[in-house]
C-alpha cells in the first residue's frame, strides 16, 4: 500500500518539476462572490465556521510528498502569506491544492474558528513552494470591514401606491457595488429593495415596495464581497388609513361588468378621499384562466365624485382584458364569488373592504 502511494506521490512531483519548475508563478487572487472584482476584496468577519474560501490562480503551483516511504504518506502544499497592515500565514489546514494553476484557500475572520482579524487595507499575496521559490502579488487583496448600520429612517413616512424614500446610515457600505438589501417579517418570503443608491460609505438611499404589508421588519444588508449584517425590528411600516370603506352594488352580474360607488365616510383619525391624482381600486379575486390564484385585479374608470365617495367600474366579465370583450362566456372573466376590494388614495392613504362586505360576482 505504501508503495503505490509514494509513487505517485513522487511522479506528481517530478512531472511538475521538469515540465514546470518549481519556482511559482501567482497571477491573481479571486474572490468567488465577485470573480470579476481585482483586487479581490475579503470580509474580515463572516465566512463561517472556516472563513471565506478564495481562489488564487496562476502556474506552477508545486506540492511536495513527505514520507512517502510511511504508512502515513503526506503532501506540503505551497505556503501562502499575506503582508500588509498586518502579516500573516495560512495555516496548512487551510490551503487546498487543485492543480498546478489553481489553489483554493480559506481565510480566517473575526468569526471563524480558529479566528483572525486582518485590519483593512490592501495586502501583497505570496506563494513560496516548498522545494523553493516565491512569487508576489501585489495589492493582490483588500481587506474590508463588515457593514455597520446605525439608522434607519423613512423621512417622508410610508405611501401604499408609490415607493416610499428610506435612508441607511452607518458604515463600511460599498459605493463602488450595490449591497443586496432585503426586508425580513417571520413566517413571510424577504422583500428586497430593488431602488438602491450608495451615497457613500456611511449613507444609503433606498426605496421601500408600493404595497409592502403593514408591520415590523427586520433589515439584513450584504455586501457583494459576503459580509452581511441584520438590524432587528428595524422598521415599521404603517399607512394612513381611509375611513370605512362601503361598496354599492354589493353585486353584478359574471357576464357584464359592473359600476359600483365606493364611499369613505369623514370620520376622526381617517383621511378622505383626495382630488388630484389617480385612485387605484382593486378587487382581490381569482379571474377564470387560472381560477385557483387569488390576484389584485384593477377596477377601470375609477373616477373622483367627492372626498368621500369615488366611482369605478368592476370587470366581472373583462377581468384583466381590455374592455370591451365581445365573447358573452368572458373567458378571462373573474369566478363567481364575493370578494373583498383594496382602495389606494394618491395621497398614501389606503383602505380595504374584507369579503363579508365586498363585491359578489353572481353566476
Amino acid at each position: 500500500m505504501r508503495l503505490p502511494v509514494a509513487a505517485a506521490l513522487l511522479s506528481l512531483v517530478a512531472c511538475s518539476e521538469s515540465t514546470e519548475g518549481t519556482t511559482p508563478k501567482l497571477e491573481g487572487l479571486i474572490n468567488p462572490l465577485q470573480r470579476l472584482v481585482t483586487p479581490a476584496r475579503v470580509c474580515n468577519a463572516g465566512g463561517g465556521s472556516a472563513g471565506w474560501r478564495l481562489e488564487l490562480i496562476g502556474s506552477r503551483f508545486t506540492p511536495v510528498p513527505r514520507d512517502a516511504l510511511t504508512d502515513t504518506p503526506s503532501v506540503e502544499l505551497p505556503q501562502v502569506s499575506l503582508s500588509g497592515p498586518s502579516d500573516y500565514t495560512l495555516p496548512a489546514d487551510h490551503l487546498f491544492f487543485a492543480r498546478t494553476e489553481l489553489m483554493r484557500m480559506d481565510l480566517p475572520t473575526r468569526d471563524s474558528t480558529p479566528s483572525n482579524v486582518l485590519p483593512p487595507g490592501a495586502y501583497t499575496v505570496a506563494v513560496t513552494n516548498p522545494l523553493g521559490g516565491t512569487s508576489e502579488l501585489e495589492d493582490g487583496l483588500r481587506v474590508v470591514p463588515p457593514p455597520v448600520i446605525t439608522n434607519i429612517t423613512a423621512p417622508q413616512g410610508f405611501h401604499y401606491s408609490a415607493g416610499s424614500p428610506l435612508v441607511i446610515e452607518g458604515s463600511g457600505f460599498r459605493a463602488d457595488a450595490l449591497p443586496l438589501i432585503v426586508l425580513q417579517r417571520e413566517g413571510e418570503e424577504d422583500r428586497p429593495l430593488f431602488t438602491l443608491t450608495v451615497v457613500s460609505d456611511t449613507r444609503i438611499e433606498a426605496e421601500v415596495p408600493p404595497a409592502t404589508p403593514e408591520g415590523t421588519y427586520a433589515l439584513t444588508l450584504t455586501n457583494p464581497e459576503g459580509c452581511a449584517t441584520t438590524r432587528p425590528q428595524a422598521l415599521t411600516v404603517t399607512y394612513p388609513r381611509l375611513g370605512t370603506l362601503t361598496v354599492a352594488p354589493r353585486s353584478g352580474p359574471a357576464t357584464s361588468d359592473t359600476t359600483i360607488t365606493l364611499t369613505n365616510p369623514a370620520s376622526s383619525g381617517s383621511a378622505p378621499f383626495t382630488s388630484s391624482g389617480a385612485h387605484d381600486v382593486y378587487l382581490v379575486a381569482p379571474v377564470k384562466t387560472d381560477p385557483g390564484q387569488m390576484v389584485n385585479i384593477p377596477l377601470y374608470g375609477v373616477t373622483y365624485v367627492s372626498a368621500t365617495q369615488l366611482k369605478a367600474t368592476v370587470p366581472s366579465c373583462s377581468g384583466f382584458d381590455t374592455p370591451p370583450v365581445t365573447g358573452p362566456a368572458c373567458p378571462g372573466g373573474i369566478v363567481p364569488g364575493t370578494y373583498g376590494l383594496i382602495v389606494a388614495d394618491p395621497s398614501g392613504a389606503f383602505g380595504t373592504i374584507p369579503a363579508s362586505s365586498g363585491f359578489t360576482v353572481s353566476p
